[in-house]
């Protein structure tokens, strides 16, 4: 028996890196997962590890910057599994940038993904939160904590993740639901590739973040770790925990 055996998960951005790992570890412990991501080959890939780990798995293909597989995703877990313990926001854009390049479109869809998305994901799952005394985690970043050039728009929407979450958490103490952010610092994921950045522009990236990561570049479960922490925690809400490498302090 798992520490969350007969629990129901969704978790959003399931189809690589810290939603995948995410899921796996939630998998092995027990839970019940609905896996949701835009890639339709690689989802299916974390299903069979989820399946592998002994877990139901419901796929649910779609960008959720369509406000309409936002609800969708909701109603079909709790067609399938009849309840939602347990609400992982992870899905969400990156973006580099200089402001004065910024086009109005991806201002916009970065805002739709990392904060509607979530934002709508609570909101519909919130009358079965209730009935479970379940718990929310949105994945934010160490962005939303430090402002840095080339990413503001990004680290604009995790700021706004981050105060959502606070006043999420405050209104839905009273009835017994916790509500807490992750902030990572780097982790080696391909969000290269998802970007569609040159493989030498994110190498040399990734090489210029190990000076301020001390305790070295993050993988997906040492995230997916702290996220389950915090599902477990009884006593913990309303957080903004980094998860940084000692980064925060370089």
């Amino acid at each position: 028996m798992g520490k969350f055996s007969g629990k129901v998960a969704i978790i959003t951005g399931a189809s690589s890196g810290i939603g995948a790992a995410t899921a796996v570890a939630l998998a092995k412990e027990g839970a019940k997962v609905t896996i949701c991501g835009r890639d339709r080959e690689r989802l299916s890939k974390t299903s069979k590890l989820c399946n592998e780990a002994g877990s139901e798995v419901l796929e649910i293909v779609g960008d959720l910057i369509k406000i309409e597989n936002v609800e969708l995703v909701v109603n079909k877990t709790t067609e399938k599994f009849g309840a939602i313990d347990i609400l992982i926001n992870n899905a969400g854009y990156g973006m580099f940038g200089s402001i004065g390049d910024l086009a109005v479109d991806d201002f916009d869809n970065i805002f739709m993904a990392n904060v509607r998305a979530p934002v709508f994901l609570c909101k519909y799952a919130l009358p079965h939160l209730k009935k479970t005394k379940g718990c929310v985690v949105n994945v934010s970043s160490v962005a939303g904590l430090r402002a840095k050039p080339t990413v503001v728009p990004y680290g604009m929407t995790k700021c706004a993740l981050d105060h959502f979450t606070r006043g999420f958490s405050a209104e839905c103490s009273p009835l017994g639901i916790r509500v807490n952010s992750i902030n990572p610092a780097a982790v080696l994921t391909k969000f290269g590739d998802r970007l569609g950045l040159p493989k030498e522009f994110v190498d040399g990236y990734m090489e210029r973040l190990k000076s301020t990561h001390h305790f070295g570049l993050m993988q997906p479960e040492s995230i997916a770790d702290a996220i389950l922490f915090l599902c477990s925690s009884p006593h913990i809400t309303g957080i903004s925990l980094p998860v940084d490498s000692g980064s925060l302090n370089a």
